[in-house]
């Protein structure tokens, strides 16, 4: 492995430093890596829909998009562990090296390990190693040691990320949604979402799911490849082997200065070789310093030495853990007491106990000013929107409902009472509804219930009419738009404003 071109710091870290290190991977080549996403698994992604849909099972595709994450999860990881090594591949090229790889793994990964809570860390060890069944196998017993639960926790919390990502999508489609277009119940609601979903309904829901996918995923790889990596780290040294190598390379650099060095100074050395030569018999060998054979004289110390290495304390390490400060606190300097005099002691106590006492009269002149005002102005516990409907039932129903509902509106019309002649049509629309239907209008009901029973109505043009007549109170009594006269002669023909005409 080529670790001088590494781009990453090799150093020691803590799993959570380690997923803040993927984190800034994946920021530092995000363009990359959502590029190659978007092209490799929006095809897939579209055909999983689309078998959903014509298989009439609208959660199948679904299904199989969440299915195939440990699929797609080989776009990320090939731009990542490219991208460390100061090689940034574009689309195409990671799209032409998917090939390159092995598929065994990933089959697993889709069949009787998709459950696995491990997948992100065993993908770089199945990918990017390539070892055999049996050294893998032993290779993935030392990896997850001390980083398994780590990895657990990683995978938890991005599901959830996931889930609230989808959730929040969903939820802002529905704020859109009229609320006369729901159904009375959630029982009747969960019925037709099971039998009857609508295309753009699965397609909008598919949608959510994708995206929040794609948003989350790639973080979740990039977060245990930097997992991966930091483990990798603590096992081998990587860290201690660069430092060894750019040491080696400043040696290597300084070693043609030094060349030049000695050809000047092999002068100087000539001239000391006969001195050399004659204490050559006097010089101690390199060998001789460091030879393993322990002599006679050292039989004690050998034996002690070979004591020491039997000992089971020898090589063993020990890790304590525990809570510290990263600043450590100051000690606090005792404070000398402002006097040590009666006075000063009566002086401070009775200033402690003016200041209780003005917390007291503030906490009870509050009290006295919030009980007058909830007397002055006492609360309704009534909703607005209950209280509005309150006054317009009330405000039409002081009027007794008159045989004939278009004259009378009309009057009313004519003489300039258009908010009263739209509230007396639009009550006389829902009780001939309630009419129809034989059954009576709650009184609490509100404008999307009436749409709703008018919406039910057997006769397609009668529903239409009353819906029309909904409306236009709905406008007139929220939005101040009254109709002008030709649209209230529109609706004042036939049923149900000339309802008593037909009897």
């Amino acid at each position: 492995m080529e670790l001088e071109r590494i781009s990453v710091a090799l150093r020691p870290r803590t799993p959570r430093e380690a997923v803040d290190l993927g984190v800034v991977m994946l920021r530092a080549n995000a363009w990359p890596v959502w590029s190659a996403w978007l092209v490799f698994t929006l095809p897939l992604v579209a055909a999983c829909v689309s078998l959903g849909l014509l298989l009439n099972l609208p959660w199948l595709g679904i299904a199989l998009i969440w299915w195939l994450k440990p699929l797609f999860d080989r776009v990320p990881l090939y731009v990542l562990s490219h991208a460390v090594f100061d090689h940034v591949p574009r689309w195409r090229e990671t799209l032409r090296g998917q090939r390159q790889w092995r598929w065994r793994g990933t089959l697993a990964a889709l069949t009787w390990r998709r459950l696995d809570s491990h997948r992100g860390l065993r993908l770089p060890l199945e990918l990017l190693e390539g070892l055999p069944r049996a050294q893998r196998s032993a290779r993935w017993r030392v990896l997850c040691k001390t980083i398994g639960g780590q990895t657990n926790m990683l995978i938890f919390g991005c599901l959830q990320l996931e889930i609230v990502l989808f959730l929040t999508m969903f939820l802002f489609g529905v704020l859109f949604v009229p609320g006369e277009f729901w159904p009375d119940s959630w029982r009747a609601y969960a019925r037709e979402a099971i039998h009857n979903v609508p295309t753009t309904v699965t397609l909008l829901v598919s949608a959510a799911v994708y995206l929040a996918m794609s948003v989350i995923e790639p973080l979740y790889v990039a977060a245990s490849f930097a997992l991966y990596l930091t483990r990798r780290t603590q096992l081998e040294a990587w860290d201690i082997d660069l430092a060894f190598r750019r040491i080696r390379q400043r040696l290597q650099s300084a070693g043609r200065a030094l060349v030049l060095l000695f050809a000047c100074a092999a002068g100087l050395l000539y001239q000391t070789h006969a001195h050399a030569a004659a204490t050559e018999a006097e010089r101690v060998h390199v060998e001789q310093v460091f030879d393993p054979s322990p002599s006679q004289d050292d039989a004690k110390f050998a034996a002690a030495a070979a004591q020491v290495y039997r000992d089971p304390r020898f090589g063993s390490t020990h890790k304590h853990m525990g809570w510290a400060l990263r600043k450590p606190a100051e000690p606090v300097q005792a404070q000398r007491p402002i006097g040590d005099s009666l006075l000063g002691n009566l002086f401070a106590g009775g200033l402690y106990l003016l200041m209780w006492l003005l917390l007291a009269v503030v906490l009870g002149a509050l009290l006295v000013f919030v009980i007058r005002h909830a007397m002055r102005h006492p609360v309704s516990w009534k909703k607005p929107r209950q209280a509005a409907l309150v006054r317009v039932h009330e405000m039409v129903a002081a009027a007794a409902m008159p045989d004939d509902l278009a004259g009378a509106t009309r009057a009313m019309w004519q003489a300039g009472q258009r908010r009263e002649a739209l509230a007396l049509l639009y009550r006389g629309s829902m009780d001939q509804v309630a009419a129809a239907q034989n059954k009576p209008l709650p009184v609490d009901a509100t404008e999307a219930d009436c749409l709703r029973r008018a919406r039910a109505l057997d006769d397609t043009q009668h529903s239409q009419r009353v819906v029309a007549i909904v409306r236009t109170w709905q406008h007139a009594a929220y939005a101040d738009r009254f109709p002008s006269d030709s649209d209230i002669d529109a609706l004042l023909t036939g049923w149900p404003a000339q309802h008593a005409r037909q009897v």
